[in-house]
């Protein structure tokens, strides 16, 4: 009687019709058509979309589009490149109620979190005020500034002129020019006239200009002069109320009158 050896038969092992063992040709991990149909079918339902619309926003992020924007999300891929308006109009509304679901979704937990907060630590505070003081005092004293330039450009007319008398050396000098020019942005034959105080001569004044990195645009657009002062804001404080400590005192001139003006007047 002779001896049969039992072997060990993979279960990946299959008979065929003559009894022989053949292997199947699929191996673990390998991706199959049903597989990725259903993948394609969950990850679309994600996105209230068919199956055929998904596959075609995984094309589009397989050209240009996923070089841009790589993180773009379907609705929005879909959207951009719908193929009439009426899937436009689709994709427009199903993004409109996926952000309205998701904001609410955020109320609903934000209101949950502050109520967990609250629980927990009963005596503590979320925040102290006290400490954003400064914060709140800057954005208002900013709001109160923007405020007064919007009034200040509806005070000037064509023609006028804004006078700015500077020290030979000052750090806010550009800035402060800079804002004259554009209060006088909406009017016509309008300008700043800056005075450079204790200049000698015109040497002196291009020197202060180049020190100072007057852009050389506002000349050419007649947006500004550079002048010596030459005894001129002397002769103005003695006809207004210039206060001393002001380092560079601003007039308007229209028609041939001189106006003083303060810095908080113009938001400045």
């Amino acid at each position: 009687m002779g001896l049969i050896l039992l072997l060990p038969v993979s279960s990946a092992a299959i008979a065929d019709t003559n009894g022989a063992f053949t292997h199947a040709s699929k191996t673990p991990g390998t991706e199959t058509p049903i597989s990725r149909t259903i993948e394609l079918q969950t990850l679309a339902k994600r996105w209230r979309l068919d199956e055929e619309e998904y596959q075609r926003y995984l094309d589009l992020m397989r050209g240009p589009l996923g070089k841009w924007s790589p993180d773009l999300d379907p609705l929005l891929a879909l959207g951009m490149f719908a193929e009439s308006p009426q899937e436009e109009q689709r994709y427009a509304e199903l993004y409109a109620q996926q952000e309205f679901d998701l904001t609410g979704r955020t109320l609903q937990f934000q209101q949950a979190y502050h109520a967990a907060f609250e629980r927990l630590f009963p005596s503590a505070k979320m925040l102290d005020r006290r400490l954003l003081a400064p914060y709140f005092a800057h954005q208002q004293q900013k709001s109160a500034m923007k405020d007064a330039k919007r009034l200040a450009q509806k005070r000037f007319v064509d023609g006028d002129r804004l006078l700015l008398f500077v020290p030979t050396s000052c750090r806010e000098c550009l800035p402060v020019i800079s804002r004259l020019i554009s209060l006088l942005s909406s009017t016509q034959q309008s300008g700043v006239d800056v005075y450079v105080r204790d200049a000698q001569d015109d040497g002196a004044v291009r020197a202060w200009a180049n020190a100072h990195a007057i852009k050389t645009a506002w000349f050419n657009g007649g947006n500004l002069t550079l002048n010596r002062d030459e005894g001129l804001l002397q002769r103005l404080k003695s006809q207004s109320t210039v206060s001393t400590a002001d380092a560079m005192p601003i007039f308007l001139k229209r028609n041939g009158r001189f106006f003083q003006l303060s810095r908080e007047s113009l938001g400045i």
